[in-house]
Protein backbone atom coordinates (compact mmCIF):
# COMPACT_ATOMS: atom_id res chain seq x y z
CA UNK A 1 0.00 0.00 0.00
CA UNK A 2 2.54 2.40 0.74
CA UNK A 3 4.24 2.39 -2.50
CA UNK A 4 1.03 4.18 -4.39
CA UNK A 5 1.49 6.86 -1.50
CA UNK A 6 3.56 9.67 -1.93
CA UNK A 7 3.79 13.27 -0.17
CA UNK A 8 4.38 17.22 -1.12
CA UNK A 9 5.16 19.23 1.64
CA UNK A 10 5.13 23.21 1.15
CA UNK A 11 7.74 24.85 2.85
CA UNK A 12 8.81 28.12 0.60
CA UNK A 13 6.10 30.71 2.07
CA UNK A 14 7.33 34.34 3.07
CA UNK A 15 6.35 33.64 6.91
CA UNK A 16 5.59 36.87 7.08
CA UNK A 17 3.51 36.95 10.68
CA UNK A 18 5.94 34.65 12.03
CA UNK A 19 9.20 36.69 11.32
CA UNK A 20 11.42 33.68 10.60
CA UNK A 21 11.63 30.52 8.54
CA UNK A 22 9.22 28.48 10.27
CA UNK A 23 9.92 24.99 8.95
CA UNK A 24 13.31 26.06 10.77
CA UNK A 25 11.51 26.50 14.24
CA UNK A 26 12.28 23.85 16.96
CA UNK A 27 9.92 21.85 19.32
CA UNK A 28 11.67 19.50 21.75
CA UNK A 29 15.10 19.81 19.54
CA UNK A 30 13.68 18.67 16.19
CA UNK A 31 12.55 21.83 13.33
CA UNK A 32 9.22 21.39 12.01
CA UNK A 33 10.08 20.01 9.07
CA UNK A 34 11.69 16.90 10.47
CA UNK A 35 9.21 16.08 13.14
CA UNK A 36 6.91 16.32 9.92
CA UNK A 37 8.61 13.83 7.85
CA UNK A 38 9.31 11.58 11.01
CA UNK A 39 5.74 11.10 10.80
CA UNK A 40 5.42 10.58 7.15
CA UNK A 41 8.29 8.16 6.74
CA UNK A 42 6.21 5.42 7.54
CA UNK A 43 3.17 6.11 6.04
CA UNK A 44 4.23 7.42 2.40
CA UNK A 45 6.92 5.90 -0.07
CA UNK A 46 8.10 9.49 -1.28
CA UNK A 47 8.41 13.04 0.18
CA UNK A 48 8.97 16.07 -1.97
CA UNK A 49 10.16 19.22 0.02
CA UNK A 50 9.46 22.64 -2.03
CA UNK A 51 11.41 25.39 -0.74
CA UNK A 52 11.48 29.00 -2.08
CA UNK A 53 14.83 30.33 -4.15
CA UNK A 54 17.35 31.05 -2.01
CA UNK A 55 16.06 29.19 1.25
CA UNK A 56 18.44 26.39 2.74
CA UNK A 57 17.28 23.25 4.16
CA UNK A 58 16.74 23.14 7.88
CA UNK A 59 19.08 20.60 9.26
CA UNK A 60 18.14 16.80 9.09
CA UNK A 61 19.28 13.44 9.67
CA UNK A 62 21.11 11.46 7.16
CA UNK A 63 18.59 8.84 6.73
CA UNK A 64 15.92 11.98 6.06
CA UNK A 65 18.32 13.88 3.74
CA UNK A 66 18.87 10.60 1.78
CA UNK A 67 14.56 10.09 1.25
CA UNK A 68 13.40 12.75 0.43
CA UNK A 69 13.47 15.04 -2.69
CA UNK A 70 13.91 19.01 -2.84
CA UNK A 71 12.91 21.24 -4.88
CA UNK A 72 12.04 24.97 -5.29
CA UNK A 73 9.59 27.48 -6.48
CA UNK A 74 10.42 27.93 -10.34
CA UNK A 75 8.40 31.06 -10.20
CA UNK A 76 8.29 33.22 -6.98
CA UNK A 77 5.84 34.62 -4.53
CA UNK A 78 2.82 32.57 -6.70
CA UNK A 79 1.32 30.67 -3.67
CA UNK A 80 1.04 26.98 -2.91
CA UNK A 81 -0.21 26.21 -6.36
CA UNK A 82 3.24 26.83 -7.77
CA UNK A 83 4.13 24.29 -5.26
CA UNK A 84 2.21 21.70 -6.55
CA UNK A 85 3.40 22.45 -9.63
CA UNK A 86 7.06 21.78 -9.31
CA UNK A 87 6.71 19.08 -6.85
CA UNK A 88 4.76 16.76 -9.14
CA UNK A 89 7.44 15.98 -11.70
CA UNK A 90 9.54 14.79 -8.87
CA UNK A 91 7.17 12.12 -7.47
CA UNK A 92 7.81 8.59 -9.60
CA UNK A 93 4.93 7.60 -11.92
CA UNK A 94 3.82 5.15 -9.30
CA UNK A 95 2.72 7.61 -6.69
CA UNK A 96 -0.92 8.05 -6.94
CA UNK A 97 -2.42 9.39 -3.70
CA UNK A 98 -0.61 12.35 -2.75
CA UNK A 99 -0.54 14.28 1.07
CA UNK A 100 -0.61 17.66 0.61
CA UNK A 101 0.67 19.22 3.93
CA UNK A 102 2.33 22.61 5.05
CA UNK A 103 5.08 22.46 7.17
CA UNK A 104 3.62 24.53 10.03
CA UNK A 105 2.06 21.51 11.32
CA UNK A 106 2.94 20.65 14.89
CA UNK A 107 0.37 19.18 16.75
CA UNK A 108 -0.19 16.64 13.56
CA UNK A 109 -0.10 12.60 13.95
CA UNK A 110 0.54 9.91 11.96
CA UNK A 111 -3.16 8.74 13.36
CA UNK A 112 -4.43 11.23 11.67
CA UNK A 113 -2.71 10.52 8.11
CA UNK A 114 -3.95 7.13 8.46
CA UNK A 115 -7.37 8.50 8.92
CA UNK A 116 -7.64 10.97 5.52
CA UNK A 117 -6.11 7.62 4.01
CA UNK A 118 -8.66 5.04 5.35
CA UNK A 119 -11.18 7.71 4.28
CA UNK A 120 -10.20 7.81 0.85
CA UNK A 121 -12.13 4.85 -0.69
CA UNK A 122 -13.14 4.83 -4.54
CA UNK A 123 -15.89 6.72 -3.22
CA UNK A 124 -13.88 10.15 -3.16
CA UNK A 125 -10.71 11.52 -4.64
CA UNK A 126 -9.64 13.79 -2.22
CA UNK A 127 -10.08 13.69 1.49
CA UNK A 128 -9.61 17.70 3.42
CA UNK A 129 -9.04 18.69 7.03
CA UNK A 130 -12.01 20.91 7.95
CA UNK A 131 -11.17 23.33 11.47
CA UNK A 132 -14.19 25.93 12.53
CA UNK A 133 -16.33 25.08 8.97
CA UNK A 134 -12.90 26.06 6.85
CA UNK A 135 -12.11 23.96 4.92
CA UNK A 136 -8.03 23.09 4.19
CA UNK A 137 -6.91 22.01 1.03
CA UNK A 138 -3.34 22.27 2.65
CA UNK A 139 -3.54 19.57 5.00
CA UNK A 140 -5.55 16.79 3.06
CA UNK A 141 -5.12 13.68 0.99
CA UNK A 142 -5.55 13.95 -3.17
CA UNK A 143 -5.57 11.49 -6.07
CA UNK A 144 -3.00 12.69 -8.31
CA UNK A 145 -4.97 13.84 -11.11
CA UNK A 146 -7.00 16.13 -8.81
CA UNK A 147 -3.58 18.38 -8.38
CA UNK A 148 -2.71 18.17 -12.20
CA UNK A 149 -4.64 21.14 -13.28
CA UNK A 150 -2.44 23.75 -11.03
CA UNK A 151 -0.19 24.64 -13.65
CA UNK A 152 -3.30 25.46 -15.99
CA UNK A 153 -4.96 27.58 -12.87
CA UNK A 154 -1.62 29.54 -12.26
CA UNK A 155 -1.77 30.04 -16.63
CA UNK A 156 -4.89 31.56 -15.99
CA UNK A 157 -4.19 33.64 -13.30
CA UNK A 158 -6.12 31.72 -10.69
CA UNK A 159 -4.10 30.79 -7.49
CA UNK A 160 -6.35 29.54 -4.95
CA UNK A 161 -6.17 26.17 -3.59
CA UNK A 162 -9.59 24.85 -3.73
CA UNK A 163 -10.23 25.80 -7.06
CA UNK A 164 -8.68 22.62 -8.19
CA UNK A 165 -11.66 20.47 -5.70
CA UNK A 166 -14.01 21.29 -9.04
CA UNK A 167 -15.55 18.79 -10.46
CA UNK A 168 -14.34 16.62 -7.71
CA UNK A 169 -15.76 14.09 -4.99
CA UNK A 170 -14.50 15.32 -1.82
CA UNK A 171 -15.19 14.09 1.73
CA UNK A 172 -14.57 16.68 4.69
CA UNK A 173 -12.83 15.51 8.16
CA UNK A 174 -12.98 17.68 11.13
CA UNK A 175 -10.74 17.48 14.01
CA UNK A 176 -11.36 15.04 16.83
CA UNK A 177 -13.32 16.68 19.70
CA UNK A 178 -10.68 15.23 22.43
CA UNK A 179 -8.10 16.72 20.06
CA UNK A 180 -9.27 20.03 17.91
CA UNK A 181 -5.67 21.45 17.85
CA UNK A 182 -4.37 18.76 15.86
CA UNK A 183 -5.03 20.52 12.38
CA UNK A 184 -3.75 24.09 13.88
CA UNK A 185 -0.85 25.25 12.14
CA UNK A 186 1.17 28.16 13.59
CA UNK A 187 1.80 31.50 12.18
CA UNK A 188 2.73 33.90 14.61
CA UNK A 189 5.39 34.22 17.25
CA UNK A 190 2.45 33.50 19.79
CA UNK A 191 1.21 30.15 17.83
CA UNK A 192 4.64 29.03 18.36
CA UNK A 193 5.18 29.64 22.20
CA UNK A 194 1.65 28.03 22.52
CA UNK A 195 3.33 25.23 20.87
CA UNK A 196 6.16 24.74 22.62
CA UNK A 197 4.32 24.95 25.94
CA UNK A 198 1.89 22.41 24.93
CA UNK A 199 4.94 19.50 24.42
CA UNK A 200 7.06 20.77 27.53
CA UNK A 201 3.69 20.40 29.76
CA UNK A 202 3.41 16.71 28.13
CA UNK A 203 6.87 15.82 29.14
Amino acid sequence: MKKQYGAIILAGGLSSRMGQDKASLEIEGQTLLERLLLILYPLVAETVVIRAPGQSMPHLSQELQDWVRVGWDSVTAQGPLQGIVDALPLLSSEIDKVFLLTCDLPYLTGEWLETLRDIMTDEYDLVCTEEDNITNPLLALYRRPVLEPAAKLLAEGKRRPFLLWEGWRMARLSAPEETPWICQDVNTPDDYKKAQRFFHERE
